[in-house]
């Protein structure tokens, strides 16, 4: 091949990459079908049945739970402002492991003993259950 032949297959190889990139930075997070959980119906559960499951089996919970949306309903433990993001933390019926939202959206954190229900994208088991972009569905 020529150099004139070259230098067009690169110069169209990176546009095509500039583009790519920019969609998947720029663009993708912004469309409303993308984690907008809002919409979609997830999975209904509760803290205490989540939880359970996890210290049961945590790699049959994964293939249940992670990656998906998941309902969760129950009894606020603890809510705050961590890094600028609100947190809340459902309790379990095990005190010493709960349930971790991240809020997409920060708000003002909500009053311990307050029953809610909140909607997320479970991420896994760590020590506690792991939630994130959640949502309040009621509280």
């Amino acid at each position: 091949m020529n150099k004139k032949k070259i230098l067009k297959y690169l110069v169209i190889a990176a546009i095509l990459g500039v583009v790519g990139v920019w969609f998947f930075v720029f663009k993708l997070p912004t469309t409303d079908w993308y984690r907008n959980f809002t919409t979609k119906k997830g999975a209904a559960t509760t803290a205490t049945e989540i939880v359970a499951a996890y210290q049961a089996n945590e790699t049959k919970s994964d293939s249940l739970y992670n990656g998906k949306i998941i309902e969760v309903s129950g009894t606020i433990k603890e809510s705050k402002i961590e890094n600028g993001k609100t947190t809340i933390m459902l309790q379990s019926a095990d005190s010493t492991v709960n349930v971790y939202f991240v809020l997409k959206d920060s708000i003002e954190p909500l009053k311990a003993g307050t029953a809610t229900t909140l909607k997320g994208m479970c991420t896994g088991f760590l020590s506690d259950v792991q939630f994130n972009e959640g949502v309040i569905i009621k509280k």
